[in-house]
């Protein structure tokens, strides 16, 4: 399929740093946004100085060893870094879908004539391939709606419809699958490999 221009350079640097290469809008996405963070953050500092650990257990039944780890995962949440965006070294360190995309001078994979790769037996990196059907999966396929809507009306107009509706509280965490996406396929390649895994999927 022959794609048109989809007129990237209508973009800003930091509009672009909005998409992800694999379609996923990180514009939307709350570790980009860190509205979690700052609401933990207030969270823990609330909790903390009103001691739930001492008084948790008495007054909701929960033993305090479950309070104290609440705590912590508050704690460590509020003190997670911000995400930039995938193009801008956020997401997964070594993704072969951004590294395919670069190899290709590509912004996403809707420029590609082959997306979605997954559909095809062959394709330019098998890897690229594999890992954005995980994406897809984790996304319920709302990256490749994504992708299909740029090509559809363009960069520009993509943004600026995303970005009305993150706005109006659209967030990633919508359209994420239940499923345990990641977690089974780290499991899967350390079963094939017989290695630990990896933390190439963070932040997916």
């Amino acid at each position: 399929m022959e794609v048109r221009n989809l007129a990237p350079n209508e973009l800003s640097e930091n509009e672009k740093h909005l998409i992800a290469p694999c379609g996923i809008y990180c514009g939307a996405c709350d570790i980009f946004l860190g509205n979690s963070r700052n609401l933990a953050k207030e969270m823990y500092r609330i909790l903390d100085g009103f001691n739930i650990a001492d008084v948790g257990p008495w007054a909701m039944g929960i033993q305090r060893e479950r309070v104290v780890d609440f705590l912590n995962i508050l704690q460590n949440w509020s003190q997670g870094s911000k995400c930039p965006g995938c193009w801008a070294g956020g997401g997964s360190r070594s993704c072969p879908v951004r590294a395919c995309s670069q190899q290709q001078a590509f912004l996403t994979c809707a420029e590609c004539d082959r997306m979605p790769c997954t559909r095809l037996e062959e394709g330019p990196s098998p890897e690229a391939a594999a890992f954005l059907g995980l994406i897809t999966k984790r996304y319920s396929n709302w990256n490749i709606v994504n992708l299909e809507r740029i090509r559809e009306v363009g960069y520009r107009h993509f943004v600026d419809e995303m970005q009305e509706k993150v706005r109006n509280g659209f967030l990633t965490s919508d359209v994420i699958s239940r499923e345990m996406v990641m977690s089974e396929a780290t499991e899967k390649r350390k079963r094939k490999t017989g290695k630990r895994g990896t933390r190439r999927n963070r932040n997916l």
